[in-house]
């Protein structure tokens, strides 16, 4: 075997239903990615993504395949206990090594050697959240992405989170299903106010959350990565007409000003529902007079920002525990599941 051969190479993968996230570290360097790969379409896109890019690396590295996901939900499969089994048989039916992240200690084990999925089922969230353990004592994380908000406790060093799967998450508010890119309009509110004005939203999939933060240049256009709901192009011109359409009217020059006043109404409502879940979360959990940090994580990371600085709460950026070069498009706050399994694994594997 050569001498590169012998160097491990660590890929973490967290399978979503529409995104599949990667984090590849190498000993001398990492690079961190996302895919779009909708399982509903077909499970030979997973299929092709990770021979892709096994064989990029195969001939060079040791592969150690570390995977956690959530898009075992995808109504592609029966049932999630079946979504987990097919996405596994994906990484088995290759040569390579392969860990799967469980919420059972030690937390990594062979595919094979998973006989419960539950403990496997959506616990994207949870490798976070033991990642973070390592590296803060008392923090509220808030990871914002696509879709989804998670919310994870950390408490002395501890995540503290009640629930595991996605009923109880739900149920508590640890799990919110809100994003910033592909989250309908009218999943945010059925109307929104402007100049004592009331515009009722369609409740059709006319435009999403990503035409809002578009036209609030809150969104690197690099980063904007899931497709507009009229698959037409992602300019600030196309999210006025798709929001435009959202709200009853075709759009023309002289309603500008009014959809970007109506825009910003519509971001403040989703940031005041998300801002007011980790208010409660943090009430439930910690004294006034205790110090905590809430950390942003996804690409929503910036409304945990604009969050922090309202209510003059202490804000940290995920990538702070990030060692690496930060002049890249994707950071690991990015795809903070994916960067935490494999470095967990890496972390484990050098202390044995």
């Amino acid at each position: 075997m050569n001498k590169k051969k012998s160097q491990k190479l660590y890929l973490g993968w967290d399978v979503g239903g529409a995104h599949t996230k990667l984090s590849v570290i190498k000993p001398n360097s990492s690079s961190f990615h996302i895919y779009r790969c909708h399982l509903w379409e077909s499970l030979d896109l997973l299929s092709k993504l990770v021979n892709s890019v096994c064989s990029k690396y195969n001939k060079r590295f040791i592969i150690i395949n570390v995977i956690t996901m959530s898009g075992e939900m995808s109504d592609i499969f029966k049932s999630r206990d079946q979504g987990v089994k097919d996405i596994l048989n994906i990484f088995k039916s290759r040569g390579d090594e392969n860990y799967v992240f469980s919420s059972k200690k030690p937390f990594f084990f062979k595919p094979k050697a998973i006989t419960n999925t539950k403990s496997v089922s959506s616990m994207n969230w949870l490798a976070t959240a033991k990642f973070l353990e390592t590296c803060v004592n008392n923090a509220i994380a808030v990871d914002i992405g696509s879709t989804t908000t998670d919310i994870i406790i950390i408490k002395n060093g501890v995540c503290k989170n009640m629930g595991y799967d996605d009923f109880s998450r739900l149920s508590r508010s640890e799990l919110i299903y809100t994003g910033i890119l592909r989250t309908p309009l009218f999943a945010v509110t059925n109307q929104v106010i402007n100049s004592k004005h009331r515009f009722p939203v369609i409740p059709e999939y006319f435009s999403n959350m990503s035409d809002i933060y578009r036209i609030m240049s809150d969104i690197d256009s690099r980063k904007d990565y899931s497709n507009s709901c009229d698959h037409r192009g992602k300019t600030y011109m196309n999210s006025l007409v798709r929001f435009a359409r959202s709200l009853g009217f075709d759009y023309q020059p002289q309603h500008e000003r009014k959809l970007k006043n109506l825009a910003k109404e519509i971001k403040l409502i989703q940031k005041s529902f998300i801002m007011e879940k980790v208010i409660a979360t943090m009430e439930n959990n910690f004294l006034k007079k205790e110090k905590i940090n809430l950390i942003g994580l996804g690409i929503g990371s910036f409304l945990v920002r604009e969050i922090c600085h309202k209510t003059k709460l202490a804000y940290k950026d995920f990538n702070t525990f990030y060692n690496g070069n930060a002049n890249k498009l994707f950071l690991p706050s990015d795809i903070a599941p994916a960067y935490s399994i494999s470095m967990l694994l890496k972390f484990k594997n050098e202390q044995n």
